[in-house]
């Protein structure tokens, strides 16, 4: 059973922090929907929240930070500046970036492009925060179904399958992030 997690609790945190670094998956609310998450780095981890989630591998997953700088290794060198300057709209906004050689397969689908979102929501900022490292950010749900937005549903879907589950409200956004491509500035999704 997932244990429930008050990121105001400090104890319980820092018992958080050691689980996630050496593996534990975790759902917590973002701007629009309940997110899946772990360590970037950890492979075994990325893999438990695929099969989780049913999701096809190649269709990559997204990252989120609280700061830019956090994610600077994770962009080539080249496109970084593009990235900070495109990085001030209000609107969630998450920019599929040329990838670093150090980004895992698993995140990027096996392309060379990497999804990444500065948050500004509270819990998700507070999260990346704690743990000081960028995290997977991917919908709790089954593919092809909807995404989970209230905590007891989360519970009662995911309560066995994950390790915690980060109490918090979402935010006020109707639909998840819009995705636009940093270089070509295509939308490849709605937000909302």
């Amino acid at each position: 059973m997932s244990l429930l997690l008050d990121l105001g609790n400090k104890n319980d945190c820092a018992e958080f922090i050691n689980s996630v670094k050496e593996g534990a998956i975790f759902a917590y609310p973002t701007e629009a929907v309940y997110g899946l998450g772990c360590d970037i780095f950890n492979v075994d981890s990325i893999n438990r929240i695929l099969k989780l989630k049913k999701r096809d591998a190649s269709k990559g997953l997204i990252v989120i930070s609280d700061n830019l700088e956090k994610v600077r290794e994770l962009i080539d060198d080249n496109y970084f500046k593009l990235f900070v300057e495109n990085n001030s709209d209000a609107v969630p906004t998450t920019w599929l970036c040329p990838s670093s050689d150090i980004v895992p397969p698993e995140i990027t689908g096996g392309q060379n492009k990497i999804g990444i979102r500065i948050t500004n929501h509270e819990v998700s900022c507070e999260l990346c925060k704690l743990l000081d490292f960028p995290i997977i950010s991917t919908s709790a749900n089954i593919s092809g179904q909807a995404p989970v937005q209230i905590l007891q549903d989360c519970i009662n879907i995911f309560g066995e399958e994950v390790d915690y589950i980060i109490k918090g409200p979402i935010g006020q956004n109707k639909k998840p992030s819009r995705i636009i491509d940093l270089i070509s500035k295509k939308v490849l999704r709605e937000g909302g």
